[in-house]
């Protein structure tokens, strides 16, 4: 094995014909990674519901010598990402630092994830959100962000667009009990990878709706289940993380829907803000500029002592 990152390329190319505890296996692993990767074959058995032998063909079945070793492969993985988090955690850091550091990972992200942008499928996600009779998107934790801003820019460009907000399974998947295959779900989902996202895809999936997946690498959990996968990295800084390439990635794909339905999006655009004058409703939201020194008037702040 060459990384870590091989066992989930490998569990995700695996993922359609294994058993139904291997399936629990995998589940868990992509969803409790920093745990799985060290526990015992045991105790992993223990939190999947099966037993110790089933987690070791499991770690046969995608090409290891053994339990040892895959689980080895797996620490390796979660003990990169502490050194990533771990750089900007040091005492000795200044303020200045951080923000310099936070920016410069930013844009190592952003040019790292436009190498990664398949043009084929990105083009094929934009004719999919087109000709799509109902968008659903969901987008869970760190990565609601990013679905709440694709989501609002789809509804002004074109109608029928859903935004799940639900966090438990069963609300999540009455949201989307009425997808079908004339329809696309869009799942955003970054590490860590959301359970809730993965089942309302896998839903989805079995519903033969169009699924498209925004998410941060081709080894991605995502792809177990999306039939267009747009990739785009992020990065852990201290406890957050930065989404700054996968918002670059939902504009140019706004921008790429809009371009391509140009007459479309300004029709509904236009309808909307006809509807905005018919019921006296002042669509603008912004503050004019003014003198703020007349204004204010606020004690000056010692934020030293």
């Amino acid at each position: 094995m060459d990384n870590g990152g091989d066992i989930f390329r490998r569990i995700n190319e695996n993922f359609a014909g294994m058993s139904k505890g291997r399936k629990a296996i995998a589940r868990y692993i992509n969803k409790e990674t920093d745990k799985a990767a060290f526990m015992t074959a045991a105790e992993l058995g223990e939190a999947c519901g099966v037993s110790e032998s089933t987690v070791v063909r499991f770690a046969m079945y995608l090409g290891f010598d053994g339990y040892p070793e895959f689980q080895n492969e797996l620490s390796r993985l979660v003990r990169g990402k502490l050194v990533t988090a771990g750089r900007f955690t040091e005492k000795n850091q200044t303020k200045n630092s951080i923000i310099k550091s936070v920016f410069q990972a930013d844009v190592e992200k952003m040019n790292e994830s436009l190498g990664l942008i398949d043009d084929e499928a990105f083009a094929q996600a934009s004719k999919l959100i087109q000709k799509a009779r109902h968008i659903y998107i969901i987008g869970i934790k760190n990565s609601s962000p990013v679905a709440m801003y694709l989501s609002y820019y789809l509804k002004i460009m074109r109608p029928d667009v859903n935004y799940i907000t639900g966090t438990d399974s069963t609300d999540i998947i009455s949201s989307i009990y009425h997808i079908n295959d004339r329809d696309c779900l869009i799942g955003v989902s970054f590490p860590r990878y959301s359970i809730q996202t993965l089942r309302a895809m896998e839903y989805a999936n079995e519903r033969n709706a169009g699924i498209i997946a925004l998410t941060d690498n081709e080894d991605s959990p995502c792809r177990m289940y999306s039939h267009i996968l747009l990739c785009a990295r992020t990065e852990e800084v201290s406890i957050a993380q930065s989404m700054a390439a996968p918002m670059s990635l939902a504009t140019a794909l706004v921008a790429e829907v809009f371009a391509e339905n140009r007459d479309s999006a300004m029709r509904n655009i236009t309808g909307i803000e006809q509807v905005y004058s018919d019921f006296g409703i002042d669509s603008r939201d912004d503050i004019e500029t003014v003198n703020t020194k007349q204004i204010y008037n606020y004690p000056e702040i010692n934020f030293n002592g």
